[in-house]
């Protein structure tokens, strides 16, 4: 199983992204990709339509993970561990997630998770 970062429920949304090939070919591969509550959040701040939302979720087959307790726990861990940069605050929220649930993160932004790695994130990175 795989988790979308951000950036690629985005290129789903949108047919001009430059990365949307990408995203399509990962869902085709993994039709039971999912997404961290945290990753949908940042998607739908936008700018992106009402169709677009719609269209992502509906090719969501695994839907959208929420954030609890244990999730909240784990990105503490994650945080703390990389000395507490602010800067990878909110990506140690949706690494946490997919840590959680045993899923690869695909991102085009992989430099964003690369602390994360050794602390036990699995990592497709499409950058």
């Amino acid at each position: 199983m795989i988790h979308l970062d951000s950036n690629l429920l985005i290129a789903l949304a949108d047919a001009a992204d430059p990365h949307r090939e990408t995203a399509l070919r990962l869902m085709r591969s993994f039709p039971e990709a999912a997404v961290s509550s945290m990753a949908w959040w940042e998607f739908e701040c936008g700018p992106v339509s009402p169709e677009g939302l719609a269209i992502v979720r509906m090719t969501l087959a695994g839907g959208i993970i929420p954030f609890g307790e244990p999730h909240a726990k784990e990105a503490a861990r994650l945080i703390n561990a990389v000395g507490r940069s602010r800067r990878f605050k909110f990506d140690s929220l949706i690494a946490a997630t997919a840590i959680l649930a045993n899923a690869e993160l695909a991102t085009v932004n992989g430099s964003d998770f690369q602390p994360f790695v050794p602390l036990g994130l699995k990592l497709l990175d499409l950058s």
